[in-house]
């Protein structure tokens, strides 16, 4: 046998049960003190209702008293039945807020605000168009399509304004949605198209300031940040752009040849003027080596000529050859010097040649 809470009664009747714990016995009233003792004497039966209606009352009071926040969110105490709201914001953790009361929840962290195609976005891309090209004033300015996104946070001492003015935070977020939209379309319209690649950041820090103003002035809430995510022109504008960009960088390239050409141009001048001064020292150095050859040349003649005029004379003394007989002596000497056969003439009487001789 097991205990009483776990047998059948027959017919769930109160007479059923009274039978199945006279059967149990002080066995089951043992194991039932093992349960739940008692603390000061008494019946165990009243204690359990008072510990089970006790419990009961704790999460009553939880559920119908008590409210929770995020740590990352504002509440405002709302009357469930009167609908009056409490003008003081709470933040985060748990609230005693009273019977039919309940909190209107607001996001305290940054809430972002995306315009753009992605599935993700709160709302799509802003089309508006750009303030008048001062290049062709008579075009209206050109059609443009913003992607951009928004930071901004509500501020606890304005929640309630942002309440009784907007209403719910989904509503109040729709507002904000709309209002950033209008602001960042028309502030596109005070710059020109070549403002939004050439002062995009310029461009940013002007919608955040118009922005911030209307949604505190419209809203309560302040904008924090803001980026332009994407800025897209209409296709033939693009293609005019992008061969505009070409066209200046290929003159840009074409003066930074134009520079390269001069200097190469001044290099190759200074390469001739180079030249001409080496020639030119080359020129002289050959002059003054050829003088300074010649003049050797000649020195050499004259001592030569010099050592022989006095060798002459000493063998004219020694010999005792008079002037005739060294002018025979010379031309003799010269003409050994010629090479092949030489033939001197004698003085003497000739002899008779014979008939084969003469023929």
């Amino acid at each position: 046998r097991g205990p009483w809470w776990h047998r059948r009664t027959s017919g769930g009747t109160a007479a059923a049960m009274h039978a199945s714990l006279l059967e149990g016995g002080e066995s089951d009233g043992a194991r039932r003190r093992q349960w739940l003792p008692r603390l000061r004497g008494g019946d165990d039966d009243g204690f359990s209702c008072c510990a089970g209606f006790l419990c009961v009352m704790v999460f009553l009071f939880t559920s119908f008293c008590m409210s929770f926040l995020e740590p990352n969110e504002y509440g405002l105490l709302r009357n469930s039945i009167s609908g009056a709201v409490h003008v003081d914001a709470l933040r985060g953790g748990l609230h005693v807020t009273g019977p039919f009361k309940s909190f209107l929840k607001f996001p305290a962290a940054l809430v972002t605000l995306q315009f753009s195609a992605s599935p993700k976005a709160d709302r799509a891309a802003v089309v508006t168009r750009t303030g008048a090209d001062p290049q062709d004033p008579d075009s209206g300015g050109q059609p443009i399509k913003i992607s951009c996104a928004l930071q901004f946070q509500f501020i606890k001492e304005t929640l309630n304004e942002v309440y009784y003015s907007l209403g719910t935070y989904e509503a109040a977020k729709q507002r904000y949605v709309l209002l950033s939209a209008n602001v960042v379309g028309n502030t596109a319209q005070d710059f020109i198209p070549t403002d939004f690649w050439m002062r995009r950041d310029v461009i940013a820090s002007q919608m955040l300031y118009e922005i911030n103003r209307t949604l505190w002035r419209s809203g309560r809430v302040m904008a924090k940040h803001f980026e332009i995510l994407r800025v897209d022109f209409a296709d033939s504008y693009e293609q005019t752009i992008t061969q505009i960009q070409v066209a200046e960088q290929q003159k840009v390239v074409n003066e930074y040849d134009q520079q390269v050409q001069t200097v190469v141009q001044s290099i190759e001048v200074m390469r001739s003027e180079n030249n001409a001064t080496i020639a030119n020292i080359s020129a002289g150095a050959s002059a003054t080596s050829k003088e300074i050859c010649a003049r050797a040349r000649r020195d050499a003649f004259n001592l030569k000529q010099g050592m022989k005029a006095e060798k002459y004379a000493q063998l004219r003394n020694r010999l005792g050859l008079t002037t005739d007989q060294m002018g025979e002596f010379f031309r003799i000497q010269v003409l050994q010097q010629n090479r092949g056969k030489m033939v001197v003439g004698v003085p003497g009487q000739a002899e008779p040649m014979s008939p084969k001789q003469e023929l």
